[in-house]
């Protein structure tokens, strides 16, 4: 059902695409799984972080994050972040990214829930042109408009996402375990992996409670199973290559014109 309403969503794109190739007198698309890649397909999951998979294309690679290794974010004046602020205290970094993150409730939910731990949290409103003042959440959290979100995730012992990729991807590679709170899209199956491989747990949105939140975040940091799978999966982060990896992959097919087969058994 999910793919049949992805399919349905996406209909105008598909059109584009092969009206496209028709135009460039490519061969025609008859069903979308015309459209993988016959040459390789990256997936910027460590294999690690994925569920058994038995019917993997011979050239699917899992890379590991497609992202900037320097794990620094560019900060303009206008969305500098007060780090005098930080104190001693063990922090949690929470933002629910850039696309979902208009749900106050789910905010105050997390603030409310932090309240009485002995920690610091720090909420990104993810929304760096945000131009009125910071809601007040309950307890004392470090609000922000923006933050840069790599550099907050590392000084963590927790972060609390709405389980977006690059969020979790972002957090593993710091070896930090996690809380989700997935809202939509490919969410729910970030979040479920998160669980599978014991990096942390997530709570539906249909059952977010403060007591539950609460409960669930004292069992992740201060159960160490959750931050030794973290830090497992942030070894397999480093080892499956990242953007280097990738680059190389592509490179490869272009100068070869052939598959680039993986070398998983």
């Amino acid at each position: 059902m999910g793919n049949f309403l992805l399919d349905r969503l996406s209909l105008k794109i598909w059109d584009l695409v092969v009206n496209q190739r028709r135009r460039w007198n490519l061969p025609p698309y008859v069903k979308r799984e015309d459209a993988a890649g016959k040459l390789a397909q990256i997936c910027q999951l460590p294999a690690e972080f994925d569920f058994p998979r038995e019917r993997l294309a011979k050239f699917f690679h899992y890379t590991g994050p497609l992202q900037d290794p320097s794990g620094l974010e560019p900060i303009s004046s206008s969305t500098s972040f007060p780090f005098e602020k930080l104190n001693d205290q063990p922090l949690i970094f929470a933002a629910l990214g850039t696309l979902q993150n208009r749900k106050q409730e789910i905010f105050e939910t997390i603030a409310e829930a932090c309240i009485g731990l002995d920690i610091q949290l720090v909420i990104s409103l993810g929304q760096p042109e945000r131009k009125e003042s910071v809601p007040n959440l309950p307890g004392s959290p470090l609000v922000v408009a923006y933050a840069p979100q790599q550099q907050l995730i590392s000084r963590s012992i927790l972060t609390i996402t709405h389980a977006g990729m690059n969020a979790v991807l972002g957090a593993l590679s710091s070896g930090v375990p996690l809380v989700a709170i997935p809202i939509t899209n490919e969410q729910p199956g970030i979040a479920a992996r998160i669980a599978y491989t014991g990096a942390g747990e997530f709570l539906p949105l249909s059952g977010l409670s403060v007591h539950r939140l609460r409960n669930t975040i004292k069992r992740v940091i201060t159960e160490n199973s959750y931050k030794k799978n973290a830090l497992r999966l942030q070894e397999a982060i480093q080892r499956a290559g990242g953007v280097s990896r990738a680059a190389d992959i592509i490179e490869q097919v272009l100068s070869s014109g052939k598959p680039v087969l993986s070398n998983r058994p």
